[in-house]
């Protein structure tokens, strides 16, 4: 296994990278983007022994243009522009386990191709109010989504009851007044998922519903790192990587 993709083990690896993305967008109920799908990003570094790791820099691979990128003030960012993210001077020093974000980048799209999962939302009237059938398709068979999360408002009133739900499991949460649908994890074994549940409700309170999934070990802006070395003495620095994308989109 690649070193860079070993998690953090403090008695190894003198500095932490964690590259962070969040894609939040709004979508119609019939699945396609309602306006624009926003990923922002940022890398971030925790320095463990700053004794050896106090003006760690790195090397990174070269970097996509669909993105705008913002470089710390602390940061060399002519440097930048060769794809290296190194301190001005030893004044800029990290302090020991203090996360410092270096680098934030951002991208905008109208494509829902943008996603790896479709989402498809139908409403139907009853005589006792509101049948709901949500319907999610992973698209990218290379993509695994953990921690899936869907909400539905629901008022006590509306006697929420959940006819199916799978995979996972769906419950009714009176505290918080949600309809919980709680998938463990999407992948190319298990692509589609369906929950389905009637209200004593119109379908305007029952919407928007919210969706949450985790993507481990991927970020849509390829933040690759193929060195990292002390700035003044130029010694290689062990150090581990971590990249999580989180989807937080909003349906109806």
């Amino acid at each position: 296994m690649n070193r860079k993709q070993l998690l953090f083990n403090p008695l190894m690896d003198l500095v932490k990278v964690e590259i962070d993305e969040k894609i939040t967008t709004s979508l119609q109920l019939e699945g396609g983007l309602n306006g624009e799908a926003v990923c922002t990003g940022q890398f971030q570094v925790t320095v463990l022994d700053v004794s050896k790791a106090g003006l760690a820099c790195f090397k990174l691979a070269s970097q996509s243009d669909e993105f705008k990128y913002q470089v710390h003030p602390s940061l060399n960012k002519a440097l930048h522009a060769n794809n290296i993210l190194e301190v001005r001077d030893a004044s800029k020093a990290y302090r020991a386990n203090a996360p410092a974000p270096l680098l934030r980048w951002q991208s905008k799209k109208y494509d829902e191709a943008f996603l790896p999962v479709t989402v498809s939302c139908w409403q139907t009237s009853t005589a006792d109010g509101t049948t709901i059938v949500l319907e999610l398709e992973l698209t990218d068979s290379s993509v695994a989504l953990d921690e899936v999360i869907v909400r539905f408002p629901a008022a006590p009133s509306s006697r929420p009851q959940i006819s199916n739900a799978e995979p996972g499991e769906a419950v009714y949460d009176a505290g918080t007044q949600q309809i919980f649908w709680q998938i463990p994890l999407l992948d190319n074994s298990e692509s589609t998922a369906n929950l389905e549940f009637s209200a004593a409700a119109d379908s305007a309170s029952l919407l928007p519903c919210t969706l949450q999934a985790v993507r481990h070990g991927h970020t849509m802006c390829s933040m690759e790192i193929t060195a990292c070395y002390h700035k003044e003495s130029e010694n290689e620095i062990p150090f581990s990587c971590e990249k999580t994308s989180t989807y937080e989109l909003s349906i109806g």
